[in-house]
């Protein structure tokens, strides 16, 4: 009886939004729920909020948007409670729980918010939209401390705001005690090694500060037509740092200290070769030199710098250590270093830059002949210019030098 009474009741009010009395459904099963306007309401709705009693299965198979829709001959009464039956638009007709769960699934409650990212959401909106706001964000931040932006809040407008402050300088001011007397000049022979010089130039500058060395890095750009001279090259930075620093590092550009415990501080008793056999990743004879050595400025006069013979890629290390054995002083090396071949990263790369190992003419057996009388006295060189500038924040001095050059005494200097 109960089922008949609601049958009836869906087919009569069905345009009404199915309201039921509490006499009409007494003693029925607990299908129903009681409606805002105090009548109930069958718990099963559809689409459109009205009664849904069960549907007895068709004698056909559904298809296409057919699906859910019952013949009037085979469904019988339930025909009236098809969801495409119902009027649209009704107010009243659905819950407001079920109104959130049709909203989500349709892809928001908003509908700017749908016109923006329609239908179902997916990671690549989302990804736009985060990467829009963080764009949006560093943009402000630029603009909020250049000059370009006005002043927030309105106060001040069309006056220009502050620059960014730049970063504190890592080397303190020189009347800072702890940083000691001295000052070291790095020099650093250079060629066409510019991703190499990026690296270099900030590393060794934090490197040095963060020991409290006072220092300054000069870039000794060879810019002439000849063949690489590092030698000459040092002596022409040994003669161009000026009277302000009083100990020079012969520093290889591809060459990064790892370990903080290597010394670079004032090397009193000796030149001092931080990149020695025992660490250094390539090099490991007893009388090697290279890389990095440390020496004070009057010991290097002692020695008359290097010799200015050598072109091309090699052998002016060994010819300078005969000269440091000559004027009477020992080479000294780190100790307590336990880091091995690991104590230093090496940068160059063999393949793709190669090295200008030729040998010609009578270089072959020059290069192993110690120069007596060449070195700091006859360099001869024109500094095309000075400029000083700053690499990621770290001050350096770049020198462009022409090296000169006598055919005639060494013959090799030339690329021919």
């Amino acid at each position: 009886m109960c089922r008949e009474a609601i049958l009836e009741g869906s087919q009569r009010n069905c345009g009404r939004g199915s309201l039921f009395t509490p006499g009409d459904v007494m003693g029925c099963p607990r299908d129903f729920r009681r409606s805002p306007a105090g009548g109930w309401r069958w718990g099963g709705m559809g689409g459109g909020g009205c009664p849904r009693p069960p549907v007895p299965p068709p004698s056909r198979p559904f298809g296409g948007r057919e699906r859910g829709r019952v013949s009037g001959e085979e469904g019988g009464a339930a025909g009236a409670a098809s969801v495409s039956r119902c009027p649209r638009g009704r107010a009243g007709t659905m819950g407001p729980a079920r109104r959130r769960d049709a909203l989500r699934l349709r892809g928001g409650g908003s509908p700017p918010f749908r016109r923006l990212f329609p239908g179902r959401l997916s990671a690549f909106p989302l990804f736009l939209l985060a990467l829009l706001l963080g764009f949006a964000s560093l943009l402000w931040l630029q603009l909020s401390c250049s000059g370009e932006g006005p002043a927030p809040g309105g106060q001040d407008r069309g006056v220009p705001r502050q620059p960014c402050p730049a970063p504190a300088p890592l080397q303190p001011p020189e009347e800072e005690p702890s940083w000691g007397p001295h000052r070291l000049a790095l020099l650093v022979p250079f060629r066409e090694r510019f991703e190499e010089l990026l690296a270099f130039v900030p590393y060794m500058h934090r490197f040095l500060s963060k020991k409290r060395i006072r220092h300054h890095i000069f870039i000794l750009n060879q810019v002439d037509h000849f063949r690489f001279n590092r030698a000459s090259l040092i002596n022409v930075g040994f003669l161009e740092s000026g009277n302000d620093t009083d100990y020079i590092a012969m520093h290889d550009v591809d060459l990064l200290p790892l370990n903080e415990h290597l010394d670079y501080s004032f090397p009193e008793a000796g030149p001092f070769h931080v990149a020695s056999p025992e660490l250094h990743p390539l090099y490991h004879y007893k009388t090697y030199v290279g890389g990095i050595l440390l020496l004070t400025k009057q010991h290097y006069e002692l020695c008359n710098g290097m010799s200015n013979r050598f072109w091309g890629w090699g052998r002016e290390d060994d010819e300078f250590y005969r000269r440091i054995k000559g004027a009477g002083l020992q080479v000294r090396r780190p100790s307590g270093i336990t880091t091995g071949y690991e104590t230093f990263q090496h940068l160059h790369d063999p393949a793709w830059r190669k090295r200008d190992q030729k040998r010609i003419a009578a270089q072959k057996q020059e290069q192993f002949k110690v120069d007596r009388e060449g070195g700091l006295n006859n360099v001869r060189y024109r500094i095309e210019s000075r400029t000083d500038l700053s690499v990621a924040g770290a001050p350096c001095t770049v020198l462009n030098i022409l090296l000169d050059c006598d055919t005639n005494e060494t013959p090799w200097c030339t690329f021919g």
